[in-house]
């Protein structure tokens, strides 16, 4: 009797030390998914842009190769119409813009945006023409696509234009959208010319046309990297940080010889491109680099010139008035 209410006790001890360790045990297994103590969660930002080029490349770069998250960072690409990236950026939907450009032109006219990083110091897009047309002065009396009108495509066409002695007047411009549709267009006929970001004037050339010539190698306004409003920076300079600090080392690691094999077959998927044309956008794409995410001051003055002149202020202010590179300028060239 009395070893039975022995065993019996020592059985019901057992049972309750087995339920104990399985209660542990399912413990362990639910917080194991859960972040270390010295892990952090990502903090979510939220980027806008227009399309996929060469104009945001760095932005992919640092995405897919983590460099946000190294930061602490979980960045979402939002691609809407650049009109809604500026508006949804203004009233705190977005966080931030691969815009520069666009950037600086909506604070001109009132906006409260600040251009804290340069990707591109000028843009790698192409004009790109059938293959019947040799000069810009052929142009005299044709249609030229452009994304929108009064966009940075758009000031890119009229200074290239002008630089060779035509003007607005001379053309007709036709705001087609975005590269896709401005190459279609251009299967079409619809139009006799168009301004398109590398790599779609890459694929267009493929298709049967020509780049008459890179608009950059004239209309040298720096493209791309990041801007944000005056008062995120102001609210938190240190996420403002880490941004740049990731697309700027993006812009670095691409440019760095020893990573050329990573970064061509990056774009190779990035944009669907045989090798050969991941090659020639990386040939393209580097010298237009910026390594310190930092222009100098007549390049935001050539922004800030082509808006006066089209119209869109008659009172501009200091072109460091339209800027914020401290952060960039943190980080050394």
């Amino acid at each position: 009797m009395l070893a039975g209410r022995i065993m019996s006790r020592s059985l019901k001890k057992e049972g309750s030390t087995m339920k104990l360790v399985s209660i542990l045990a399912v413990l362990i297994f639910s917080l194991s998914g859960l972040p270390s103590a010295g892990a952090q969660a990502l903090k979510e930002i939220r980027i806008g842009s227009s399309d996929v080029t060469s104009t945001n490349f760095s932005i992919y770069y640092a995405k897919d190769r983590r460099l946000f998250q190294k930061e602490g960072l979980d960045p979402k690409m939002i691609i809407v119409k650049a009109e809604a990236i500026l508006a949804a950026l203004s009233a705190g939907e977005l966080g931030y813009t691969t815009f520069s450009t666009s950037a600086v032109e909506a604070t001109l006219v009132g906006m409260p945006f600040r251009l804290v990083a340069v990707a591109n110091e000028q843009p790698v897009w192409g004009l790109v023409v059938p293959k019947s047309i040799n000069q810009v002065s052929e142009l005299k009396g044709k249609k030229i696509g452009v994304s929108s009108f009064g966009g940075t495509i758009y000031s890119g066409a009229v200074y290239v234009l002008k630089h060779f002695g035509l003007t607005p007047k001379d053309v007709t411009f036709l705001a087609i959208g975005n590269t896709l549709t401005r190459v279609a267009a251009l299967k079409k006929g619809a139009i006799d010319a168009a301004v398109i970001a590398a790599p779609g004037d890459i694929v267009a050339a493929k298709e049967g046309f020509k780049i008459l010539l890179d608009v950059g190698s004239i209309y040298r306004a720096p493209m791309g990297g990041v801007s944000t409003t005056a008062s995120r920076i102001h609210e938190d300079p240190a996420e403002v940080r880490k941004v740049v600090r990731a697309v700027v080392g993006a812009s670095r690691a691409i440019k760095n010889p020893q990573n050329k094999e990573d970064v061509v077959a990056y774009i190779g998927t990035l944009f669907k491109l045989d090798k050969a044309s991941a090659e020639e956008f990386y040939r393209r794409l580097l010298p237009s680099l910026s390594t310190s995410g930092v222009v100098d001051r007549d390049k935001i003055q050539l922004v800030v010139d082509s808006a006066v002149e089209r119209g869109l202020t008659n009172k501009p202010p200091d072109p460091n008035r339209l800027v914020d590179f401290s952060f960039a300028k943190e980080l050394g060239s």
